[in-house]
């Protein structure tokens, strides 16, 4: 399963990455080495909210909120990484045969429904530009 959730995360980093919208919050993500660290990382978080668990060791914790917040995004970005998030999910469940990516993608974008309604109480999370 690990296998698969990296796969997505790689996916999805490679359009934010050059997003015209978004693009320079992942700016730093241009080099291969800083980009292959935080892959791992991000699977090892997208595998602990996934199947609850995780084999990788983790050499700090995620802060998810306070992590974002230093970032200043504004309302319409964190629409625009839904968006490009279950673009990837949704071609990846149509070109891909794993036998559990329905069930993942839905059970992702259930998360990916959470962590938006979390951003969304928070207003000092945006950028009021």
């Amino acid at each position: 399963m690990r296998e698969l959730i990296y796969f997505v995360v790689e996916e999805f980093y490679k359009k934010v990455i050059d997003d015209v919208m978004i693009g320079y919050h992942f700016a730093k993500f241009r080099d291969p080495e800083v980009l292959a660290h935080h892959l791992e990382r991000l699977t090892t978080f997208w595998e602990m909210q996934l199947t609850g668990t995780t084999e990788a060791k983790l050499d700090r914790p995620f802060h998810l909120l306070f992590t974002h917040l230093q970032l200043h995004i504004h309302r319409g970005e964190l629409g625009r990484w839904i968006l490009l998030f279950h673009q990837t999910l949704d071609h990846l469940e149509k070109e891909t045969n794993h036998p559990n990516i329905k069930q993942m993608n839905d059970l992702w974008k259930e998360r990916i429904a959470l962590f938006e309604e979390r951003f969304k109480a928070h207003p000092q999370m945006f950028n009021k530009n």
